[in-house]
């Protein structure tokens, strides 16, 4: 086991209608445009929005995630949609997807996304979702992945879901948002499942 995973290799996933790419400190100022323009929304669900004030911010983040990747412990993929009809060029960052606490001796990680709210209700976290799931399972070696989403977000479960996820139950006041404890409910793919 020891040489099973060493860094995470830099390399874009395809899905369908998106591609992934592990996020570099240049992509600071469109990743911020994102969160920026989508504050409040992404504020009702998560956490983290109001310590991400300006492009410094985010570029910091980024930062741990590529030390993150270089360590195996996870990564951080920008969600690129690329229009239909239009070049690869021409895509445009959307949203991100996090592949987190590797456990190496476990073959297990966690799995987070979000989109800027003009993206959301067009599949597209769903496809980031299951190109992800194939590269951890396919590239990585990877046995089971886990996602958890707010009782309160049944969107975000319903990508789960749609990406073949199981629910497993719920973990009570699993996050402080907002000056509240919310309940999570918990979901798992492991590699032998249906896709």
């Amino acid at each position: 086991m020891e040489d099973f995973l060493t860094e995470i290799p830099d390399t874009p996933i395809e899905g369908e209608r998106v591609t992934l790419r592990l996020l570099h400190e240049d992509d600071a100022d469109a990743l911020f445009a994102v969160i920026d323009g989508s504050r409040d929304f992404l504020a009702e669900h998560l956490p983290w929005p109001a310590q991400c004030l300006d492009a410094d911010d985010v570029a910091a983040r980024i930062e741990s995630w590529e030390i993150q990747a270089e360590m195996a412990n996870g990564g951080c993929w920008g969600i690129f949609e690329s229009p239909r009809g239009l070049t690869s060029g021409d895509s445009r960052l959307v949203g991100v997807i996090i592949l987190g606490w590797i456990q190496v001796l476990h073959r297990s990680a966690t799995v987070s996304y979000w989109l800027g709210k003009p993206f959301t209700g067009r599949g597209l976290a769903t496809d980031a979702l299951r190109a992800l799931s194939r590269f951890a399972f396919d590239k990585l070696a990877l046995n089971r992945l886990e996602i958890t989403a707010a009782v309160s977000n049944p969107e975000s479960a319903a990508v789960a879901t749609r990406a073949g996820f199981t629910p497993e139950g719920i973990c009570r006041e699993y996050e402080f948002i907002n000056g509240k404890f919310v309940n999570h409910e918990r979901f798992s793919l492991l590699v032998r499942d249906p896709k």
